[in-house]
């Protein structure tokens, strides 16, 4: 079949945070689709990396709201294709037991969704396809509903806390794909009543460009007069755990282990984890560079003789999917600790490639680093059998050909069918959705 015209739609694009979105981009106009990118949100200049800056050029964004073109948007779908436009505007916001905070969010999203198709109706878009579950989908949803094309989406970590009309997503998408079978089976847990819901989720892990991630010097797990050095490269949410990492960090410096740390990143943790740098004395052993960039994990990497990062259950419930800092020291050969929480397990064999321990566990999380550090033929075993890992099932050509194949194949099933979305009746305006639903909104 012809490759056909795909939307994708984040609430950032492109963001260094995401850079799993934008490189699945790249990969699928590679092998030969046209994608279309949209955001609800204009990323900042300073949280993009320089292989990502050139796509916001080509990229249709709601916010900063264009107050007369927004205004058009709406006008056009009113008056060419008023049943749509109500049926789809009722359809989302007619959810049993959602609050009206819930409500007010979700009529944002309406409001940016019925924008960007009016932004992309003539491109010749057959599919739309989102990253995260909330606002992106609910955006994408819309789009598919007043374009009348076929919907998918992505569903990544905030699935276990911000279930935004989840379930009228999940029944409304024609396949979902899910990073790992751990978040597939909380999907499943989640909306059992979604017949076939099981049959429509695709696991497709995210994925690295593995040939990008190359050491440029042998690996070494310290030598004198340089310690060995621990390294951990993430945003200071409190699902990394980066407390947890300098808590170890203290005990193994109780412990008389010589060697560095440093943890790179920034976000809501970060003034906590300098106040128990400063409270515990560790300003000679953990170093705090803040905000860093793609272009400088190799640096760090290739001086790395360990990585950790120490991923928790926050307290709203907050878990990593399954992290790509960890993705990417594992395909620098650097061995790698985290813990058993979620899907990291599926990317980790403990043992085998990495070492896992549990979560806020900083005694465990302290023996795994020093176990590592004083065993060179351990460190080294681990790293290339990490790298192993990595090509095999998380590089990027790898999922992103699971990916072409998956649109190929609903997408030639929907050929046969014709439109996928029929046109919306006048007796859908007061139909509802007649489930039930819970939802626990963080």
């Amino acid at each position: 079949m012809t490759k056909p015209t795909i939307a994708y739609v984040a609430q950032f694009f492109p963001i260094l945070t995401e850079t799993f979105v934008y490189r699945e981009v790249n990969a699928l106009r590679e092998r030969g689709f046209d994608v279309v990118t949209l955001s609800n949100r204009t990323p900042e200049i300073a949280k993009l990396s320089e292989e990502s800056i050139g796509l916001m050029d080509t990229t249709e964004y709601v916010f900063p709201i264009k107050h007369l073109a927004f205004l058009l948007a709406h006008l056009y779908f009113i008056f060419r294709h008023p049943i749509r436009y109500l049926g789809t505007l009722l359809h989302i916001m007619r959810q049993p037991d959602e609050s009206m905070a819930n409500r007010i969010r979700t009529l944002g999203h309406f409001g940016g969704g019925v924008y960007l198709a009016h932004r992309i109706h003539k491109k010749g878009v057959s599919h739309i396809h989102a990253h995260f579950a909330v606002n992106a989908a609910t955006i994408g949803l819309v789009v598919s509903r007043l374009l009348n094309i076929s919907y998918s989406f992505t569903v990544h970590n905030n699935i276990f806390t911000d279930q935004l009309i989840l379930r009228t997503k999940l029944a409304a998408a024609t396949f979902i794909i899910s990073i790992s079978e751990y978040s597939k089976q909380f999907l499943l847990d989640y909306a059992p009543e979604i017949a076939g819901l099981a049959q429509k989720i695709e696991i497709v892990h995210c994925g690295i460009p593995a040939d990008s991630f190359r050491r440029s010097q042998p690996y070494r797990n310290g030598s004198a007069p340089r310690p060995p050095h621990l390294v951990s490269l993430s945003s200071f949410a409190e699902r990394k755990g980066m407390p947890v990492l300098v808590e170890a960090c203290r005990i193994l410096r109780d412990r008389g282990l010589n060697f560095r740390c440093t943890i790179a990143g920034t976000g809501p943790d970060w003034q906590r984890v300098r106040q128990l740098v400063k409270e515990y004395n560790l300003r000679d052993r953990v170093n705090l560079p803040g905000r860093y960039f793609q272009e400088d994990i190799h640096a760090y990497l290739n001086d790395a003789s360990a990585f950790a990062l120490a991923c928790v259950t926050a307290e709203n419930g907050d878990i990593d999917g399954v992290p790509v800092a960890l993705m990417e020291s594992m395909a620098m050969e650097v061995p790698t600790i985290s813990t058993t929480l979620s899907g990291i397990p599926e990317l980790i064999d403990d043992g085998i490639n990495g070492l896992l321990v549990p979560e806020r566990d900083a005694e465990a999380l302290a023996d795994a680093i020093e176990r590592l550090l004083q065993d060179h033929a351990l460190s080294l075993r681990l790293g290339r059998d990490g790298r192993r890992k990595i090509v095999e099932a998380f590089n990027i050509d790898h999922t992103s050909q699971q990916l072409v194949d998956i649109f190929q194949r609903y997408l030639r099933r929907a050929e046969k069918v014709g439109s996928v979305s029929a046109e919306i009746t006048p007796q859908q305006l007061t139909h509802s959705t007649n489930h039930p639903t819970t939802t626990t909104i963080h």
